[in-house]
């Protein structure tokens, strides 16, 4: 192994964790606002169909896909129920769970970090890229996932906010405007 290898060997970790530890704090509580729930579903919807019209006729990877999509469309069903939402005077407030949005963000960026090494292994030793990316099952099935978690959660955070009334503000007698 040549000096430049080992040096990104050891800084991938760091660049994992890095991004681990920047989505926990991202992942915190969050004011619910439904433009961004209404534009988190659009992007994953739009992601979906696009990774199947480019691996269309592979149908080992289109099974992948919808099996992704399945198992990310239950895990954000069990990551919904799971959140903690608050209708407060402020507006409105979620807190989804970390463990289960953490996993399959992480599963995903991992994916994403082993194709950026494969590429650069493949650059080094003059070697061409497989150029079908997306026709791999496992990153179908994680695209998929992804697509499934978000899309699934963003649609039930939009239920949940249609069906709340806001809570109204108390009034402040010392309050001048």
């Amino acid at each position: 192994m040549e000096m430049t290898t080992i040096v990104l060997l050891l800084l991938v970790p760091l660049a994992v964790w890095r991004i681990y530890s920047r989505l926990k704090i991202v992942l915190g509580r969050t004011k619910s606002e439904l433009w961004r729930h209404y534009t988190t579903l659009a992007v994953m919807i739009v992601m979906l169909l696009a990774v199947a019209v480019q691996i269309f006729g592979n149908w080992i990877a289109m099974a992948a896909l919808l099996a992704g999509a399945l198992v990310g469309a239950f895990l954000g069903q069990r990551n919904f129920k799971m959140s903690r939402l608050e209708n407060r005077p402020e507006g409105f407030f979620y807190t989804q769970n970390r463990k289960l949005a953490l996993l399959v963000i992480m599963l995903f960026i991992s994916r994403l970090i082993y194709r950026l090494f494969e590429a650069y292994l493949h650059m080094h030793n003059g070697l061409p890229l497989d150029p079908d990316f997306l026709g791999n099952p496992l990153t179908a099935w994680l695209f998929g996932l992804l697509g499934g978690f978000y899309g699934l959660y963003a649609w039930r955070l939009v239920e949940w906010r249609r069906a709340q009334k806001p809570v109204p503000r108390p009034i402040d007698i010392f309050d001048i405007k």
